[in-house]
C-alpha cells in the first residue's frame, strides 16, 4: 500500500511537472492552450512555493477566463492576492464568493484573515468562528491554522480559544500540542505549558526544542534540577545546540553551581568564541568563585570584543573596587554608566567607590540616583544608608531607610539596619518596633545584625525580643 501510495506521488509529480513545462511554453509561444481546473491549481502552487505571486496572479486570470464558473480557482486568486497584500481585492473577491458559497469554511476562513490583516479583530474572529462552524473535513487543521494565525499577532488568548478547539478534534496533533504550551508559557501559566510540552514531547520524545523550552520555564519556576535535566536532553538529541548550552550554563550559575556553569560557558565558546556576553557570564563565575585574576581577565576579554559591553566595564571596575585600586576602578563603572545610565547597580557601585575615595557629593549624586532608578530594591537604599553611616550622619540613614519605606514591600534587612542605627541614638520604642519586624519576616538575618552592630546585644529590649520569639516559635 505504502510503495503505491509513493508511485502514485511519482507518477503525479512527474505529471505535474509536464503540466507546468506545458503551460510555459504556451506563454512562451503565446498559443492558448486549454488547462482543467486541478491543472491550474498545480500551476499557480508552483508559483506561489516559488514566490512568484506575479505568475501566479497571472495563472489565475487565465484559470478564470477558461473556468469562469470554477469556485476554487477563484478562491485561489483570493489567496495569491492576500500573498501580494492586495488586501482590499482580495477582501472585494471573497465577499462575492461567499454570496455564491457562505457555508464554505475556507471562504469564511479567508475572509477572518482578510479582515485581520487590515485590522478589524472582531469581524475577522467573527468569521473564523463561522469558518468553524461549518467545517466537516480537516477540521482540526483549520482551528489549528486560525490559532497559529493568532501567534503571529501575539494575541495568545484568542490562539488558545482555536487550539484547545483543535487538540479536542485531535489530542494528537503534535504542531496543535506545541503551540498551546508555547502560548500557556506566554501568558504565565508555566503549569499547563509544562503539561502541553510533555504531551508534544510523549508523541515526539526528539523534539529538541519543546525540551529547550520546558528548560526555561522549568529555569524561571526556580527548579534548576530540572531545568539542568531538560537542556541535557536537547543536547542529547542535538550535541551542536548552541542555545540550550548557553541556558544551561546560566541556569547552573543561577543555581550558584559556578564550576559546573563555568564548564558549559567555555565549551559555548566553541560555537561562539567572539561572543562578548559570555565571557562577562564566565568572568561573573570565576568572580564568584573568588579567583579575581582569572574574573578580570576575562571581563578585559569581553570589553575587546566589545568595547560597548557595559557588563564588561562595571565588572571590571567591581574587581578593581575590591583590590581597592579605587581610582581605576572609578573609571571603568564611569564608562559603564556612560554606556548605560538607567543601571542602578552601576551608580550604587560608582557611589562606593566615590565615598571609599572621599568625594562625598559624588557619592551622594551617584547613590541617589540608583535609588531614583529602582526605588523598590531595598539593598540600594540600604548602600545610601550605609554611606550616610559611615560619614558619621546617622541622623541622614535613618532618613534615608525612612524613605525607603515608602516604595519599598516589607524587607527584613532594611528592618534590621533600621533598627540598628535607631537602636545605636537610643530611640528603643521604634528600634525595638522595627526589629521585632525584621525577625518576624526573617530571623536568619538576625547574625548579621549582631555583626553589624555588635554593642546591641546586651541591651535589654533585644534580649526581651528574642525571648518573646523564641517562645512563640517552640514546637507544639
Amino acid at each position: 500500500m505504502a510503495m503505491w501510495e509513493g508511485t502514485r506521488e511519482n507518477f503525479e509529480s512527474k505529471e505535474f511537472a509536464g503540466v507546468v513545462k506545458r503551460y510555459k511554453k504556451m506563454l512562451s509561444d503565446e498559443q492558448m492552450g486549454f488547462f482543467d481546473v486541478a491543472d491550474f491549481e498545480y500551476i499557480v502552487d508552483h508559483y506561489i512555493d516559488k514566490n512568484q505571486l506575479t505568475n501566479a496572479l497571472q495563472a489565475c486570470e487565465i484559470a478564470i477566463s477558461q473556468h469562469p464558473h470554477s469556485l476554487i480557482v477563484k478562491i485561489k486568486k483570493a489567496q495569491v492576492l492576500m500573498g501580494q497584500l492586495k488586501t482590499e481585492k482580495a477582501l472585494h473577491l471573497l465577499k462575492m464568493l461567499a454570496e455564491i458559497e457562505n457555508t464554505n469554511p475556507e471562504i469564511l476562513y479567508m475572509l477572518g484573515n482578510c479582515y485581520s490583516l487590515i485590522g478589524s479583530d472582531d469581524k475577522a474572529y467573527d468569521y473564523f468562528r463561522k469558518a468553524e462552524k461549518f467545517a466537516n473535513e480537516d477540521r482540526d487543521e483549520l482551528l489549528y491554522n486560525v490559532g497559529a494565525g493568532y501567534i503571529q499577532n501575539n494575541n495568545y488568548n484568542r490562539a488558545i480559544i482555536f487550539l484547545e478547539k483543535a487538540y479536542n478534534e485531535n489530542p494528537k496533533n503534535d504542531s496543535v500540542l506545541y503551540d498551546l504550551a508555547y502560548c500557556y508559557d506566554k501568558l504565565g501559566y508555566e503549569e499547563k505549558s509544562i503539561l502541553f510540552y510533555n504531551k508534544y514531547l510523549d508523541i515526539d520524545p526528539y523534539g529538541e526544542s519543546a525540551w529547550y523550552n520546558l528548560g526555561i520555564i522549568y529555569t524561571r519556576l526556580e527548579e534548576y534540577d530540572k531545568a539542568i535535566e531538560a537542556y541535557d536532553f536537547a543536547l542529547a538529541i542535538d550535541e551542536n545546540y548552541s542555545s540550550a548550552l548557553f541556558n544551561k550554563a546560566n541556569t547552573l550559575s543561577t543555581a550558584e553551581r559556578y564550576n559546573e556553569a563555568l564548564t558549559c560557558y567555555l565549551a559555548f565558546l566553541r560555537f561562539d568564541k567572539h561572543s562578548s556576553d559570555a565571557h562577562v557570564y564566565i568572568a561573573e563565575c570565576y568572580f564568584q568563585l573568588e579567583d579575581y585574576t582569572k574574573s578580570y581577565e576575562y571581563y578585559l576579554q569581553a570589553i575587546q570584543l566589545d568595547s560597548k559591553n557595559a557588563d564588561g566595564w562595571y565588572g571590571a571596575g567591581i574587581v578593581l573596587m575590591l583590590e581597592e585600586k579605587l581610582s581605576e576602578s572609578l573609571i571603568y563603572i564611569k564608562k559603564a554608566i556612560k554606556l548605560d545610565d538607567s543601571c542602578p547597580d552601576f551608580w550604587s557601585a560608582f557611589g562606593k567607590v566615590n565615598a571609599a575615595l572621599n568625594r562625598y557629593e559624588e557619592a551622594v549624586v551617584a547613590f541617589q540616583k540608583s535609588v531614583e532608578i529602582e526605588d523598590s530594591n531595598a539593598d540600594f537604599w540600604i548602600a545610601f544608608a550605609e554611606f550616610y553611616y559611615n560619614c558619621k550622619q546617622i541622623g541622614m540613614a535613618i532618613h534615608t531607610l525612612f524613605q525607603a519605606e515608602t516604595t519599598v514591600i516589607e524587607s527584613a534587612s532594611l528592618f534590621y539596619k533600621l533598627s540598628g542605627y535607631l537602636g545605636e541614638i537610643k530611640n528603643t520604642q521604634l528600634a525595638e518596633m522595627y526589629f521585632e519586624m525584621a525577625l518576624s519576616l526573617n530571623y536568619d538575618l538576625l547574625s548579621n545584625f549582631f555583626l553589624d552592630f555588635p554593642k546591641l546585644k546586651s541591651r535589654r529590649w533585644i534580649k526581651k525580643l528574642l525571648s518573646k520569639f523564641a517562645f512563640n516559635n517552640k514546637p507544639g
